[in-house]
């Protein structure tokens, strides 16, 4: 990926943010298998989003971001908000090291373990308003995935705009096992709002791992007691009400704020504040239920592919399959092919089975759209519309038509 070299948003729409003309003539699919392989090396995403503006969501992604990488984790950070970008002026970060790596001049503790991409990163104006509608805030989300080279990572942080609009929409599209973290005030008309993007998780079937309620109190720096800004306790009702965890209540920090508006936050020590004393427990039960690790325990370099299969020949529906072929590939040559029954039927088992034979691909002639998207939850990537061809001409078809495999 390349910085922008046009200086408005005018001429940043005209060319998407893109590259060069190499990267300008890229295919869809080549773009959706480059995706692909970026979130097959990511664990766990995180999508950090509220209901409304002004809760202190993106300090909540920054300094969990931070947390999880101190911790010794690969972290990234990717700032979706478009048109009100905050990442990079909250850590400091100006001139990019290596936009193609996400990776800027940390301090020696973060450097290897963080790695951070905003659109203000393309931008040489950054005062300079971001006009764009809903496609190309998209395609930018997917160049973020498909042209940055994050390497294998623990954790995604991703920040995104208020609300339940484009960016939220596109990131739940493009990387459909991320999971939600909410961030509220304990005031009403925050949680009214809240409770917009709880059921915006609920009909897009992304799960939410929980509620934050920020600005929870104030601690006085003279008596030290702790003082309510707003009202406490509307997001652990709100968390009861819908039956989803409360992470955390977190105080209103004015040192964390001064920080921010200083680009101070990667100095700023735990000990130094109460904001993040508080975060320290949520962090350490995210990394609980959100194990870090390998994002897949297939071997580098080896591919297995499923073909169903019906009387010898790849079956005409998925579902109708009496077998599977399953076709070993390393170092681009087919290494091993056997044929395995079909387990038996039951809700949501065949991912599970397919995933636990470490099946890479699936080719198929027919599937339908919720079962393509439970496999790719899965990390397996899915060709559907293929020819009754034996089942390994597939697969060295496959090979021929994307050489980057």
């Amino acid at each position: 990926m390349e910085k922008c070299s046009h200086g408005d948003s005018k001429s940043c729409a005209s060319c998407g943010v893109a590259a060069d003309s190499e990267k300008a003539a890229r295919t869809p699919e080549d773009e959706e298998k480059a995706i692909f392989r970026t979130l097959r090396g990511i664990r766990h995403k995180i999508l950090v989003m509220s209901g409304k503006g002004g809760v202190g969501k993106s300090s909540v992604a920054v300094t969990l971001a931070l947390s999880l990488a101190r911790r010794g984790y690969k972290v990234g950070l990717m700032d979706v908000d478009i048109h009100g970008p905050n990442v990079l002026r909250m850590l400091g970060l100006e001139a990019p090291f290596d936009i193609q790596h996400a990776q800027f001049d940390l301090p020696p503790d973060l450097y290897h373990n963080l790695k951070v991409i905003s659109i203000e990163a393309l931008m040489r104006n950054r005062e300079i308003a971001v006009i764009w509608r809903g496609p190309l805030k998209h395609q930018l989300i997917r160049q973020f995935l498909s042209e940055v080279q994050w390497g294998d990572l623990d954790y995604l942080i991703i920040d995104a705009p208020p609300g339940t609009g484009d960016e939220p929409m596109s990131v739940a599209q493009t990387i459909p096992d991320a999971q939600a973290v909410i961030v509220t005030t304990p005031q009403e008309i925050s949680l009214a709002d809240v409770r917009k993007s709880i059921n915006f998780c609920q009909k897009i079937n992304m799960k939410i791992l929980g509620l934050v309620e920020n600005m929870s109190g104030y601690f006085c720096p003279h008596c030290g007691k702790e003082l309510p800004l707003f009202k406490k306790g509307g997001g652990e009702k709100t968390a009861l009400a819908f039956n989803i965890p409360l992470l955390g209540s977190l105080p209103f920090d004015p040192v964390v704020v001064e920080a921010a508006d200083e680009g101070r936050l990667m100095q700023l020590a735990e000990e130094d504040s109460a904001f993040l004393k508080a975060m320290k427990p949520m962090v350490s039960y995210l990394a609980q239920i959100l194990p870090p690790g390998p994002a897949e325990k297939r071997e580098p370099g080896v591919f297995k592919f499923a073909v169903p299969m019906d009387d010898g020949k790849p079956a005409a529906r998925f579902g109708e399959a009496k077998q599977f072929a399953i076709i070993t590939v390393k170092d681009r040559a087919v290494a091993g092919q056997e044929l395995l029954d079909t387990p038996p039927h039951e809700p949501g088992g065949m991912p599970v089975w397919l995933e636990d034979l470490g099946v890479t691909h699936v080719l198929t002639r027919e599937l339908g759209e919720k079962a393509q998207q439970l496999l790719k939850k899965k990390g397996i990537e899915v060709v559907v519309g293929v020819t009754e061809d034996p089942p390994e001409t597939l697969v060295e078809r496959y090979l021929d038509l994307y050489p980057g495999t």
